[in-house]
């Protein structure tokens, strides 16, 4: 008998593809696998916007031949992997274990179905929505740790101790907390090394030999190294910018603002637009651009995070233009708009206004 399991909705204003988002970004939080994401990627695929309405019936009836051939996994760990998630509570089987699959729509609403039910995914929203936000926290954490603990390294190596290196190489013998995923872990590591560092604190203090104290070394004369001290550091434009998060949004490119809904939903919980959103979004896109993240920091070091998140929106927005503000390689013009942001030509407030007003201008035209 077909069981019609209807749910609530997801939350007001969510999409379903928005809603796969968030449980793409919270897959370790709630211990997906990578085929676990494929698979529900291809089970949201074979539904309907209006099937997450409150209500309403989710489900899908699509063989498992045909979602292993979607999904690119092959028969038998679709079968496995549906398996977990209906036993993890992720979905409900509507279907019998040999029986053929089905269903019917009548004016978009689903009327009957032997298949796979989302109800129990779409019930664990909220759930989904705080994973996603620890997630966003937990990788934010995790650079900080993995910077810390680099500069515990360097610090220790420094002072030259012998003992203490070796303490610090028993706890992350190569050195590098770039490979370590586990959020756990790299907590873990930073806790261990900051011990040593207390540890040997007492003897790295007491290493200073006392008749060098007085000693002062004599002036560098050397002229390259006077034209290095004493020019100027590059401009940091840290002055706050003209625009507001709300219209970030709306000048952004399409795979930009799904980003920032995604964030929106994440970090502000669906309320007030915020810079950390759009800065978090940005950065994000900016890595599906190509750009490095050693040079998205070096920007944001340099013009500020708003800035930077302003000068990658023009770019990336500008990618899609088809007129003389086309730009074919996103990546490089941010780069080269950061660049001139910095020579101080403030470039981007007026590209700003520019876009704003073209923007404008076409969606007057648009109008009948």
């Amino acid at each position: 008998m077909t069981q019609h399991l209807i749910h609530g909705g997801l939350p007001d204003g969510m999409t379903r593809w928005q809603f796969f988002r968030l449980i793409e970004r919270a897959r370790r939080q709630l211990g997906l696998s990578k085929g676990a994401i494929a698979y529900l990627k291809v089970a949201i695929s074979n539904t309907m916007e209006e099937d997450f309405l409150a209500g309403r019936i989710c489900s899908f009836w699509t063989s498992v031949t045909k979602i292993a051939a979607q999904a690119g996994i092959n028969r038998r760990q679709i079968a496995r992997i549906e398996a977990w998630l209906i036993d993890q509570g992720f979905l409900t089987k509507t279907a019998s274990d040999h029986s053929r699959r089905g269903g019917s729509r009548k004016d978009g609403k689903i009327g009957h179905e032997f298949g796979i039910n989302l109800a129990p995914l779409i019930a664990r929203a909220v759930e989904i929505q705080a994973a996603a936000r620890k997630a966003v926290f937990e990788e934010e954490e995790a650079e900080r740790l993995r910077a810390r603990i680099k500069k515990l390294f360097g610090d220790i190596r420094r002072h030259g101790l012998s003992e203490a290196m070796e303490a610090a190489e028993e706890i992350l013998p190569n050195r590098r907390p770039s490979t370590i995923e586990n959020f756990e872990r790299l907590k873990q590591v930073a806790a261990a090394l900051e011990a040593v560092w207390d540890d040997f604190s007492d003897e790295f203090s007491g290493g200073e030999k006392s008749h060098l104290c007085d000693i002062s070394p004599p002036p560098n004369t050397n002229k390259e190294n006077i034209n290095k001290t004493c020019r100027p550091e590059k401009h940091r434009n840290t002055q706050p910018v003209r625009t507001i998060p709300a219209q970030v949004a709306l000048l952004a490119s399409e795979p930009l603002r799904e980003m920032i809904e995604l964030y929106w939903n994440t970090v502000d919980n669906r309320g007030p637009l915020s810079w950390r959103t759009i800065q978090l979004a940005a950065r994000e896109q900016a890595i599906r651009l190509g750009i490095r993240s050693s040079t998205w920091q070096q920007q944001c070091d340099l013009l500020g995070s708003n800035r930077a998140a302003l000068c990658l929106m023009i770019a990336d927005r500008n990618a899609e233009r088809t007129d003389g503000y086309q730009v074919r390689n996103p990546a490089a013009a941010f780069v080269g708009l950061a660049r001139s942001e910095a020579l101080k030509k403030a470039v981007v407030d007026r590209l700003i206004g520019e876009l704003t007003q073209t923007i404008t201008q076409s969606d007057q035209g648009s109008q009948p």
